[in-house]
């Protein structure tokens, strides 16, 4: 695979790190925090001087029922509420700097505004001896409303409390995105560093999510780790396999070269007969293993007569004699089984293997070293007074050397294939027992 291929296989992103993401989401948070504090701000302006004109316009229209009594009473004009309402109910004694105040309607109560003052008025009209009169009520605005300095003041508190806020809310919005980005900062740097750590690790202060993305990668890792060294101790196992009866080929046809002797050359052709099924048969299991579709489907089930059974073990029981082994079969029914000759050669072949590698060679006086199978019709039993378990071979994580060895790989590889359950415990006094149960199926 060129380099091109493998660049096309990544997934399309923006040029943008996350570093630049933070820096760009504090830069809208700012401008929308801006924009809200400016019309925050606006708002609070018009209100206050809404509140303040309504105090004001309230004030003169509720003076209105106190001014005409005070006038029907005989009070002469202009009548001066304190702190600063002066009424009048004719007009020749308006200041002039007031303006036409006759000009406005009755019933008329705002501000007016000219370039010379600001005045609050309120018209309206009474009955003043037997007739009807004009009714004035004003207010100077400049005595009433805030004056420069103290909305200065306001101006300055509310804007240096609108910045505060924001400089406040972005340095909490930073340290929240932090924890969220910052995490990932940490992880991408680790998946992208030369050197891959022995184990993924994010900061305490991240979110739990993180914590358990971060678990999930180290579990991913050692569980890839471990079907590396699963796939590595296969291809040991394989060659293994195939190594022997490979050799017993070479050495036979050496042999037949050497000795023109007619029942010489038949053994030897039998040997090589028999290396050759048995390489075919372990090229048979193996590929049934490394198959890419179920091969638990492909087969139907049968059942596992006696005759095969001997015939599948005929090898590996001559050789456990030659070792002075006893090996004893009870055969109590018939199991059914889905898997093809080839897989229950190979499978059963290294359960008996095993137990014949954990032969133990310094056994009491008296007794002999002994395998015994029973078969049953929902499981196989393997029982020796071998070696037993070591503390690497317990939970079927076996060493490749020595004990019952490498074949517990290609054992388990099998037994999850057709949904065996496959266990290996301790005997007493000594040695180990092994348990295939099987599912239940219909011939």
């Amino acid at each position: 695979m060129n380099s091109r291929s493998i660049s096309s296989a990544h997934a399309t992103t923006s040029n943008s790190s996350t570093q630049s993401f933070v820096g760009r989401l504090s830069v809208y948070f700012v401008l929308i925090g801006l924009l809200a504090s400016g019309m925050i701000y606006l708002m609070m302006i018009y209100m206050l001087q809404w509140v303040e004109d309504e105090v004001s316009l309230n004030n003169l229209r509720d003076s209105a029922p106190f001014v005409i009594k005070q006038f029907q009473k005989g009070v002469p004009e202009p009548l001066v509420l304190p702190p600063n309402i002066t009424a009048f109910y004719s007009s020749d004694f308006i200041p002039s700097h007031y303006g036409e105040l006759q000009n406005y309607p009755l019933g008329f109560n705002g501000e007016i505004n000219d370039d010379l003052s600001e005045l609050f008025l309120y018209r309206s009209e009474f009955v003043l001896n037997g007739q009807m009169s004009q009714l004035y009520i004003t207010m100077p605005a400049e005595n009433i409303e805030l004056s420069s300095a103290q909305w200065t003041g306001i101006n300055t508190f509310v804007i240096g409390f609108t910045i505060g806020l924001i400089l406040l809310f972005s340095y909490a919005i930073i340290k929240l995105f932090k924890r969220l980005i910052e995490p990932i900062n940490q992880l991408s740097l680790q998946l992208g560093n030369s050197i891959t750590p022995e184990a993924f690790s994010v900061s305490q202060s991240a979110a739990k999510e993180f914590g358990i993305l971060t678990d999930s990668l180290n579990r991913y890792r050692q569980q890839n780790e471990t079907l590396i060294k699963q796939e590595q101790a296969f291809a040991r196992y394989a060659s293994h396999e195939l190594r022997t009866p490979l050799s017993i080929v070479l050495g036979s046809a050496k042999l037949l070269a050497q000795k023109p002797d007619e029942d010489f050359q038949l053994r030897q052709r039998e040997r090589i007969t028999r290396a050759a099924q048995d390489m075919q048969n372990t090229v048979e299991a193996l590929l049934n293993i490394v198959k890419q579709e179920k091969s638990s489907h492909e087969n139907s089930p049968r059942l596992l007569t006696e005759q095969e059974f001997t015939q599948t073990l005929e090898t590996t029981v001559n050789q456990a004699k030659k070792l002075a082994i006893k090996i004893s079969v009870e055969w109590h029914s018939s199991p059914t089984v889905q898997p093809n000759s080839a897989v229950i050669k190979m499978l059963l072949t290294n359960l008996v293997n095993n137990a014949i590698n954990a032969r133990c060679e310094q056994l009491p006086e008296g007794e002999k070293s002994w395998i015994n199978i029973a078969v049953f019709d929902k499981e196989i039993i393997i029982e020796d007074n071998g070696q037993g378990l070591s503390d690497s071979e317990k939970g079927h994580q076996r060493s490749d050397s020595g004990g019952h060895g490498l074949g517990l790989t290609i054992i388990d590889t099998l037994c999850q294939r057709y949904n065996w359950q496959f266990t290996l415990a301790s005997n007493q006094p000594r040695g180990c027992i092994a348990t295939l149960v099987l599912p239940k199926l219909a011939v």
